[in-house]
């Protein structure tokens, strides 16, 4: 009874991990049920709809039953959504970054760039011209990669 089956292999479940899969499995057949009965609801108002043009009652609104069914099809699906999705993050960002150091706070390595004018400007001066020429960068062409051979 507390064994599960995965892979081939018999492996225990814990008791916190049943108690969780069987709750996601409640919340995720509370939104079936109603997106089924939002489904239910939309065809019982296009059903409602032909049958007044039929009948050349045009300005008549939808029967009671049609619209609370839709409001609580509505609500349930909703509300089942909300509890698959889990915990939502705190809309305070302190919470977020009181984790973090002053020097990761900023920190973007795709914006380093080493090629400035400060390697011109912080350099020592070599004889009478003291603006060395630049050096070339390597070209960054991109290479076909070769198979391996086996």
């Amino acid at each position: 009874p507390g064994e599960r089956r995965h892979l081939g292999l018999l492996k225990p479940a814990r008791e916190g991990e049943r108690k969780t899969d069987m709750a996601s499995a409640f919340w995720k057949g509370l939104v079936g049920v109603g997106l089924l009965a939002l489904a239910h609801a939309a065809f019982s108002a296009a059903q409602h709809r032909s049958y007044m043009r039929l009948t050349e009652k045009e300005n008549e609104t939808l029967p009671m039953d049609i619209v609370l069914q839709t409001l609580v099809a509505f609500i349930f699906t909703c509300y089942g959504i909300v509890h698959i999705a889990g915990r939502f993050k705190d809309m305070d960002a302190t919470s977020e970054l009181k984790h973090k150091t002053f020097e990761t706070l900023r920190n973007h390595p795709s914006f380093y760039l080493f090629n400035h004018r400060g390697r011109v400007l912080f350099c020592s001066p070599e004889g009478p011209n003291p603006t060395p020429t630049p050096t070339p960068l390597p070209s960054l062409k991109l290479r076909r990669l070769q198979p391996l051979a086996r």
